[in-house]
């Protein structure tokens, strides 16, 4: 799993419930989410998996 500078330091109990609001997300509000960062700013760390 790719993790941010904001999800690096989060506890993995965290994590897994972020991964299970996504499962119940439709694609619409998971776009409208996706859309709403700017990629240049989200400071990816570690490796590039999936990209």
């Amino acid at each position: 799993m790719v993790k941010s500078q904001v999800t690096r330091e989060m506890p993995a109990v965290e994590l897994k419930e972020i991964q299970e609001n996504l499962k119940k997300a439709s694609y619409k509000e998971i776009r409208r989410f996706r859309d709403s960062f700017d990629p240049n700013d989200m400071g990816f760390s570690g490796r590039k998996e999936g990209v």
